[in-house]
């Protein structure tokens, strides 16, 4: 009999729809979402903290078998609060998947998680679950996750990372089952992904509408992305994640009272961040809380120069050809396990003319070794989820 699956942890973007939950059931708003004033939109954004995460949970509940049922994770954590209700879901699931990402980290006490994971009597698959600078981590693990551990080792386990260090921490905390699949959002439309590896030989740099992303407002790294890059006479295009909650980038209403038009993506409202005094052309700034208009966005696009992970990732879901810049230890780890198309932030932060060091690497790309890599770990991937017996 196939086990009966509960997923939680970080959503899909359809999960923006949900207005309640009772028990085993989750009702759902049939009106979309337009958060168009300033509150608002930052509010949709605070829901989620980081767009990209939404790709973590919709590749999640893609790659897991199509009877599994997502609920979320502030239902769960209200019925740990309240202390009722738990009886029915270890009555009526045998497993249960959690999505996470970078987890394990200095300044995260996963008080929260260890509480909900405590109440379900059911074995746990961690998905994705990755660290953040394993030196802060030795001997230094916040309260919340030294006991979410302790939880975890008190019953059947799994622990899928999103690398091999992420798996080596774990294995040395004592763990049995840990494996490196990386991150499940990188094997949603897999043959998109190929596709945009296949492509990468095909860009023109100077001439590509070129996607950028980054940390504007903590730094200005994509300003110069774009000043080397972008086509001339056009306007470049840059999509946020985070930035309007974490780095230095505000936006105040147009006339009309709106920021952001739901249509488009677009940020309608006045943008303002350090260093658009060194801008050749102003970026048009984009942002996308439902991945399908975002990638579907992304398919217009040539190429796509990211500084971000999952970014980059939505525009390869897209097959827009894309290299990924690794500005941190995060983003070193998911491309050192699956080997995605990347050059180190040193390398083209250093170079004198920056387009010309990126039209070199792509030219000595050998994209039919990507492709062979990224297939061998898909492959992995699910075999892992078979032998857990989750698998679609």
């Amino acid at each position: 009999m196939r086990p009966r699956i509960l997923v939680t942890g970080i959503p899909g973007h359809y999960t923006r729809l949900a207005n309640g939950a009772q028990g085993l059931s989750v009702s759902y708003a049939e009106r979309q979402k337009q958060p168009e004033t300033k509150e608002e939109f930052l509010q949709e954004l605070r829901n989620i903290s980081n767009t990209g995460n939404y790709l973590i949970g919709e590749g999640a509940l893609r790659a897991l078998a199509p009877h599994a049922k997502q609920v979320p994770f502030w239902h769960l954590y209200n019925l740990s609060k309240s202390g009722s209700g738990f009886d029915e879901f270890n009555a009526n699931f045998d497993i249960c998947v959690f999505t996470c990402a970078n987890l394990l980290r200095k300044g995260l006490s996963a008080d929260a998680e260890a509480e909900v994971l405590s109440r379900l009597n059911m074995p746990i698959v961690m998905l994705g679950i990755g660290l953040q600078n394993r030196r802060d981590l030795e001997n230094n693990l916040p309260e919340g996750t030294k006991r979410l551990l302790a939880v975890l080792k008190e019953r059947e386990h799994y622990f899928l990372t999103r690398g091999y260090e992420s798996a080596g921490f774990l294995k040395d905390q004592g763990f049995s089952f840990v494996r490196p699949t990386g991150c499940p959002s990188v094997y949603f439309m897999p043959d998109n992904m190929r596709r945009s590896m296949k492509r990468l030989s095909s860009v023109k740099i100077g001439k590509a509408r070129t996607i950028f992303s980054g940390y504007l407002g903590g730094n200005q790294d994509a300003i110069l992305d774009a000043n080397a890059l972008a086509p001339q006479d056009t306007v470049p295009q840059y999509v946020v994640q985070d930035e309007f909650l974490h780095f230095d980038m505000k936006v105040e209403p147009q006339d009309e009272g709106r920021v952001y038009d739901s249509a488009s993506g677009l940020m309608i409202g006045d943008v303002a961040y350090p260093g658009t005094e060194r801008e050749k052309q102003r970026f048009e700034v984009r942002t996308f809380f439902d991945t399908n208009q975002w990638r579907a966005w992304a398919s217009s696009m040539d190429f796509n120069l990211g500084r971000r992970f999952h970014g980059s990732i939505i525009a390869m879901q897209a097959a827009v050809p894309s290299l990924m810049v690794a500005v941190d230890d995060r983003m070193r780890e998911m491309l050192g396990f699956t080997g995605l198309p990347a050059v180190d932030v040193t390398e083209i932060d250093k170079a004198e003319n920056r387009a010309e060091f990126v039209a070199d690497h792509l030219a000595k790309l050998n994209t039919t070794e990507l492709v062979d890599r990224y297939s061998d770990r898909e492959r992995a991937f699910r075999t892992t989820l078979r032998e857990i017996g989750i698998a679609n």
